[in-house]
Order: C-alpha cells, then structure tokens, then sequence
C-alpha cells in the first residue's frame, strides 16, 4: 500500500528535513499509488470515528488504539515502510508509531499547539491527507516561526512561517519540540479526511 518516496531518502533528504523553516519538516506528494487510494479510503472508512470537542479544538477522530483490523493493518504498514527512513531524518532511532484517523467538518479546527511532552517522547509527528467525497476548502496545516525564552521554558514570539494544503495524496512530517507550534485552520466547507500520529523511540 504505502511506497517509499525519494524525498525521505538518504543524507540529501535528512539535510533538507533538518534545514526546513520554521522547524524541520518534509512535505511529500503522490505518497500512495493512485490506483489504490480508492481502496485506502475504503480501509478507512471501516474505522469508526467520535465528535470531538474541546476549547482548542473541534473534529471527529478514532481511538487511539485502532478498533478495525483494516487501520490496525494500514499502522503497521507504515511504521514498517517509513520507520527507518524517518530515523534518519530525526538522526535517531525510532521504533513504533501510532494511527488515528480525523474527520474535519465544517466549523472544525484545531488552534494552535505544539505536540510536545516531555514524559511521552514524541520524536515526530505525521499527516497523511486523503482523498475526500466533498473536498474541503480551509483545514490547511499552518506552521509557526516562534522564539524561546525565560523560566520555566515558554514561547515568547510567534509569526506565521507557511500554510500546507491538505491536499490528497499528500503526507506531512515534522519535528516535536518545544517550538514546533502549528494549527489547523477551520474547514469552511466539505470534509478534510486524514490519517495522522507520532513516531516514538
């Protein structure tokens, strides 16, 4: 199912992971032949998805843990393809993954965050777009430029650094830091259907 892109390959790609602005990050198209991406979402749809809704956020996702042995199947998948050329890009090993699929309707969002904690050891984080029924406008992956400073650790500044399209077919990655603050936009219209996680030492 999943097919290893040239763009996560060798020295020449970790270099350019590690030198992308605002903080490392690699944007990879065509990451699925498009002769299965029908059968992809078909997989998909068999994972059952709950409305939820906090003060920073607002979508429809899965469990962590996948109930359907068609996600379950697809994790293991891509932790298998892209697990060791992800730790090259990190520059560290990284053994598991995990998956969840999200279903941004109109009016959801997710506000601006960084997925870094300390005690869970996040390494890197993933967005895999797929193809929509009713394609979205809005629900772009905006990334941040921040500063650091003071004590305890905090972000000091902030100025909008690049906004991904969540175009189908597309996978995002990134670095999990202290300064690795993006957010979702708010779907407008349509449904912006994803798969997304971390990757873990």
């Amino acid at each position: 199912m999943w097919r290893l892109p040239a763009l996560l390959e060798g020295e020449r790609a970790a270099a350019a992971f590690r030198a992308a602005a605002p903080f490392p990050h690699v944007v990879v198209d065509d990451l699925v032949d498009p002769a299965r991406l029908d059968e992809l979402l078909l997989r998909v749809d068999e994972e059952p998805l709950t409305a939820r809704r906090a003060e920073h956020y607002a979508f429809d996702a899965s469990d962590p843990e996948p109930r359907s042995e068609a996600l379950r199947a697809l994790r293991a998948g891509f932790e298998a393809t892209f697990a060791a050329p992800l730790s090259r890009l990190a520059g560290k090993p990284l053994s598991r993954s995990d998956m969840r699929a999200y279903a941004y309707g109109p009016g959801d969002h997710l506000l601006p965050h960084t997925d870094h904690q300390d005690a869970v050891g996040r390494v890197l984080a993933y967005a895999y777009y797929l193809p929509s029924p009713s394609p979205p406008s809005g629900g772009e992956l905006e990334l941040f430029a921040c500063e650091l400073g003071g004590e305890p650790l905090a972000i000091t500044s902030v100025a909008s650094a690049r906004t991904i399209t969540p175009a189908p077919n597309r996978l995002v990655v990134f670095e999990v830091s202290p300064r690795s603050l993006h957010r979702v936009h708010e779907v407008l219209e349509g449904v912006r259907i994803s798969l997304a996680g971390w990757f873990y030492p």
